[in-house]
């Protein structure tokens, strides 16, 4: 690894270091919690890394170069976290978390966790499995982008339109509020950067002919 690459890995793991420390800090002292309020400062933690680091992968050749080498296995590998789904199903069952909410989510992530395992382990092993490949990151982005929308919706705040009785407030306590303000847009983050990375995936002869029909 060259001078200027190894660079570009301490800046970024320092920056993705402030950021969680900013989710946690921000949690710890109750910033995201505001009832009756829009949640601008847990939307900003949510939106404003993603842009960054989006526009710094397309803008640096260094930065796209550092992104690009982690290993794919790795980056399925980490959503094997998503298992933490379960506990919205927990708190649902406990009168903490509207159903609406914990339980399409809850279960979305802990499919998409459970999936990732035996995928990351075909990714390791080399295995042509680019069509399960872009199947479940798009199945584990639409899940993300799902639970942020159906949590702002059941909010307290006044975008909660869908809430009829319990909220989903204790996504904005510490430590819960890490979910929503980082580990959701890493994850977000990191299903893009693998559909990005989707042809250094070995096709399936199945793959093959369905893009030779252009499908």
């Amino acid at each position: 690894m060259n001078a200027s690459l190894k660079d570009t890995k301490i800046y970024a793991v320092l920056l993705l270091l402030l950021w969680f420390f900013t989710a946690f800090v921000g949690g710890w002292w109750d910033m995201f919690a505001v009832p009756g309020k829009p949640p601008i400062s847990l939307g900003v933690l949510f939106v404003l890394p993603i842009l960054f680091f989006s526009i710094w992968y397309s803008a640096s050749s260094e930065f796209r170069r550092w992104a690009n080498s982690i290993s794919l296995w790795l980056i399925v590998g980490s959503h094997v976290w998503r298992l933490v789904g379960l506990g919205f199903v927990i708190a649902v069952l406990v009168g903490k978390l509207p159903a609406q909410f914990g339980i399409p989510e809850g279960l979305g992530d802990i499919i998409a966790a459970v999936f990732a395992l035996p995928l990351a382990l075909a990714l390791l092993r080399e295995k042509s499995v680019r069509g399960y490949f872009i199947l479940w990151n798009i199945f584990g982005l639409v899940d993300l982008i799902s639970a942020i929308t159906m949590g702002i919706l059941y909010s307290e705040g006044p975008l909660g339109v869908l809430r009829t009785g319990v909220s989903t407030a204790l996504m904005t306590t510490f430590p819960v509020n890490l979910i929503p303000t980082f580990f959701v847009p890493l994850f977000v983050l990191l299903h893009v950067l693998a559909l990005v990375r989707r042809n250094e995936v070995r096709a399936s002869v199945g793959d093959l002919i369905l893009q030779r029909r252009g499908i």
